[in-house]
């Protein structure tokens, strides 16, 4: 693990973390001989500290009985009402003795909406139905890939314990019974996982698996595709390592083909408890964390063992994500059951990209074991990954932190946690259920419900159609880049595909200067869509050049109307004057005389030798003065830039730099300027600052389409308040298609659509 200094590692965490951790400095090559740091347990307060660390009071945006669904029923997530807004289906299950070899079927599914309104019934309350520790065989999913959610669940017939159990399919919107089909296996119930096989648009195959020996590849007709026996492991995870379209399976420690075919096995111990898929090193190949007997990334394709940390008694869950962003790639956290007797215990634990640990828990809470972390993305608004842990026990505090342990927010410890973006304010909120009692969703800030009802059915999220207890999952990956990409329109030199071609320094511009201008790209097919990256391009002056000066011009020159450019490499062997209300850009030029601008609406000059003074008053627009040499003096007074603020950086001066009455006043982005004469007024010190101040605020809409031609739309940022060049969004998309709509412009002069880099985000 790469760190510069303690003192950059000390700042990270911050002096009210809710645990002290000791980082390690430098991750040796061997993960198991590595230098470990620990979450102590302090004064063991736990809960004390975690409420004097807090950020964040959650605000409880609804909560409703839920005691209509009977005894240990847990949440499932989905639109099926189809008003564009996820609803809640309580799915409970029958009562079991003992479910560590076969789980019990579901009794009873009961949707609400969000306004707490039970919508409907299927099955029958068992009113001796209580939490267990397996899966309950229910998904809410789009199975005939209508646009429809429904809600699928194995139940026995009418209710008859002692009958087989049947695949039942409902409809999300009236709870009515759709149609149903025989298991391939009266075992076949432990889990409902979806998956892509045949290379369609969605997820219509259905794997089903009994508790550990053998799972079930069926189409959503019922007909049995595959089988395959070994070591199942709690819960399959598809993936599309290959970029074909179908997805094979992690079955436990056995990578299948979509045709159930052996791709590849890990020979472990005991069973995968935890599986989690993601793009670790940035680097494009996918990769893959196993839990189990240690923590493992393998690459996905091949199977190749990729780094191990066996420095873990059973890893029983593991989640990638960007936990803390000072590291390179992506971190994996985990938790380690510790010990698994009746006086055991558990820790979390984090590893760097190349799976050296870089913290662990020392609890020493013991006969409390049974924590339960899940990654929750976006709470701060930040769009930072960060850790929900939950079921602690002895007292200690449910609470949501960061990679680095600090508490974020306190949550209720008496209750089971999931989340999802209820609100539409493009952040998670989290859901707080008490089995047979009551559910709680808790925001962080304001929350409008009704934001998200759109009147359209809202697509499933892959990690909501594929719901487990146990950890499993992939995190979003790009999947725009250099994909087919067209434009309204683009100025020469500035083609669409500069917007997805991985170089933020080159950009599609809009041959128009207005607004309505849009960019898209061709996915190649359907994609289940989570969101979205924007980089925006700085504004540039020659951009819109209406006269461009090249090579030698000989003698005075007056801009006098619309933008001059002088290009690299030209030489004005005279005076330039630039009037009022028109502009220049120079870059890379020489100027043998004075430059003298006044009223005019912008001047950006950059890394030009300019032989006389130069003296700029009055700009109205934008006023850019960096890495110029100047023999002889510069004066820069009362330029009003809105709020882009006046640039002066690393100049170097033969003569006095006076600045006076610029609003906003002059900053830089780079070294100091280098004066002979004085420097005085504003320009005295000129201070590091925000260079770029509203540049980016740009206002624009996102559409997904999955033919090209009907158009959904997923965000909107019409009226935008953001002014940072890279823009991030959360949404749940379906289509091959992604469209981006500039509705406005920043208040600078010469400003037009355009696009840096886009990164359209989704699961493989």
């Amino acid at each position: 693990m790469s760190r510069s200094s303690s003192t950059r590692r000390a700042r990270r965490l911050g002096a009210g973390a809710a645990f002290a951790l000791l980082l390690t400095l430098a991750g040796p090559p061997d993960p198991a001989a590595a230098t470990t740091g620990t979450i102590p347990d302090g004064d063991g307060s736990a809960a004390g500290t975690a409420s004097r660390a807090a950020q964040v009071e959650p605000t409880v945006v609804t909560r409703f009985d839920t005691s209509a669904a009977g005894g240990g029923a847990r949440p499932l997530l989905g639109d099926v009402t189809g008003d564009g807004r996820l609803d809640v289906v309580m799915m409970q299950p029958h009562y079991i003795a003992d479910d560590r070899y076969e789980g019990a079927l579901v009794a009873a599914l009961t949707a609400y909406d969000l306004d707490g309104t039970l919508l409907w019934q299927a099955g029958r309350v068992d009113p001796r139905g209580r939490n267990n520790g397996s899966d309950i065989p229910a998904q809410v999913h789009d199975v005939d890939g209508d646009g429809d959610n429904e809600v699928v669940a194995i139940m026995h017939p009418d209710g008859d314990t002692s009958a087989e159990g049947r695949f039942m399919i409902f409809d999300g919107r009236t709870g009515q019974l759709v149609r149903d089909f025989a298991l391939p296996h009266p075992q076949a119930h432990d889990a409902i996982i979806f998956a892509n096989l045949s290379g369609g648009n969605t997820a219509r195959e259905i794997i089903l698996k009994d508790r550990y020996d053998t799972v079930w590849a069926l189409n959503n007709q019922g007909e049995l595709l595959w089988t395959h026996r070994g070591n199942t492991g709690h819960y399959p995870w598809p993936y599309d390592f290959t970029g074909d379209g179908r997805q094979e399976i992690m079955v436990g420690y056995d990578m299948l083909s979509p045709d159930g075919e052996l791709l590849w096995r890990h020979d472990g111990t005991g069973h995968a408890d935890t599986m989690w898929m993601a793009d670790i090193t940035g680097n494009e190949e996918l990769e893959l964390m196993l839990g189990g007997d240690a923590a493992i990334a393998f690459n996905g394709r091949t199977g190749e063992e990729i780094w191990r940390n066996s420095d873990i008694v059973e890893t029983q869950n593991i989640m990638t994500g960007d936990y803390l962003p000072d590291l390179p790639g992506l971190e994996s956290l985990g938790l380690d059951r510790i010990d698994r007797t009746a006086n055991g215990y558990d820790g979390l634990f984090l590893l760097d990209v190349a799976g050296n640990m870089v913290w662990k828990e020392a609890r020493e809470t013991r006969g409390c074991w049974g924590s339960i972390p899940e990654p929750i993305h976006n709470w701060t608004g930040d769009y930072s990954d960060l850790i929900m842990v939950w079921n602690r026990g002895c007292g200690e505090p449910t609470t949501i932190m960061n990679g680095a342990g600090d508490v974020i927010s306190v949550l209720d410890s008496a209750a089971r946690l999931w989340h999802a973006d209820f609100c539409g304010d493009d952040k998670e909120e989290v859901i707080e259920y008490v089995q047979g009692s009551s559910v709680t969703i808790k925001s962080n800030g304001p929350c409008d419900l009704a934001a998200k009802v759109t009147g359209r059915p809202l697509p499933q999220a892959k990690r909501l159609y594929n719901y487990t207890r146990y950890t499993a999952g992939d995190s979003p990956v790009t999947l725009s880049a250099a994909r087919p990409a067209r434009a309204s329109g683009a100025l020469p030199g500035h083609p669409a595909e500069h917007g997805n071609d991985g170089d933020p320094t080159t950009a599609w511009w809009a041959a128009s200067a207005g607004t309505g201008q849009s960019w898209q790209v061709d996915l190649g097919r359907w994609y289940t869509l989570t969101g979205i990256e924007l980089t925006l391009p700085a504004t540039d002056l020659r951009a819109a050049c209406t006269r461009t000066v090249a090579g030698r011009h000989t003698g005075p020159l007056t801009v006098s109307a619309g933008v001059t450019c002088l290009a690299a490499g030209s030489t004005v062997t005279g005076p330039v004057t630039v009037l009022p209300g028109s502009a220049l850009a120079a870059t890379d030029a020489t100027i043998t005389g004075p430059l003298a601008a006044l009223g005019a609406r912008a001047v950006q000059v950059t890394g030009t030798r300019i032989a006389g003074p130069v003296s700029v008053a009055g700009t109205t627009g934008r006023l850019v003065f960096s890495g110029n040499q100047v023999g002889g003096p510069v004066s820069l007074i009362g330029n009003r830039t809105g709020d882009v603020p006046v640039v002066v950086s690393a100049n170097t001066v033969a003569g006095p730099l006076t600045c006076r009455e610029n609003a906003p006043a002059p900053v830089r982005d780079g070294a100091t300027n280098r004066v002979a004469g004085p420097a005085t007024g504003q320009c005295a010190d000129v201070p590091v600052g925000d260079v770029h101040g509203g540049e980016f605020r740009y206002g624009y809409v996102v559409e997904t389409s999955t033919d090209g031609e009907h158009w959904v739309r997923v965000l909107d940022r019409s009226t935008n308040d953001r002014t940072d060049a890279t823009q991030r969004a959360l949404f749940t998309g379906l289509g091959r298609y992604v469209r981006v709509t500039v509705t406005d412009l920043p208040d600078l002069p010469y400003a037009r659509a355009g696009l840096a880099e886009v990164k359209v985000l989704g699961n493989r």
